[in-house]
């Protein structure tokens, strides 16, 4: 159903072109109805991305802020000790919204020196 919208209304921009934090959102008291509208759709379209508050991403999911708040204590520590029960900790769309903000070219460059032997090489005996 998913592609179903994004088909209808349009293909979305590469990266977004307005960011909006879920503390403005929540704090905002002049934000007519008509721009809220117009950054709904926009959002929709990933051309607005809205950076959550706790509370916000709580009731999105339709989970408290303490247990929202845990998870993320949880990650914090789970990350920050280099475990992680997934192969790779980043997700697919994390690494391409990564490469889009770095450059294709400043990546495969990267792999490069990475991938590069280590100098002296040594004949072998």
């Amino acid at each position: 159903m998913e592609n179903n919208v994004h088909g209808a209304l349009g293909q979305a921009p590469a990266k977004p072109i307005k960011t909006i934090s879920g503390l403005h959102l929540a704090k905002a008291f002049r934000y007519p109805k008509g721009r809220r509208a117009q950054d709904a759709a926009g959002w929709i379209r990933g051309e607005v991305v809205v950076t959550p508050t706790i509370k916000l991403a709580a009731a999105v999911f339709g989970v408290s802020p303490p247990l929202v708040r845990a998870q993320l204590e949880l990650r914090a520590k789970h990350h920050a000790n280099g475990n992680s029960d997934a192969p790779y900790p980043m997700t697919d769309a994390a690494l391409d919204r990564l490469v889009a903000a770095i450059g294709a070219d400043r990546v495969l460059a990267a792999i490069d020196r990475a991938t590069q032997p280590q100098l002296p090489l040594q004949a072998a005996e």
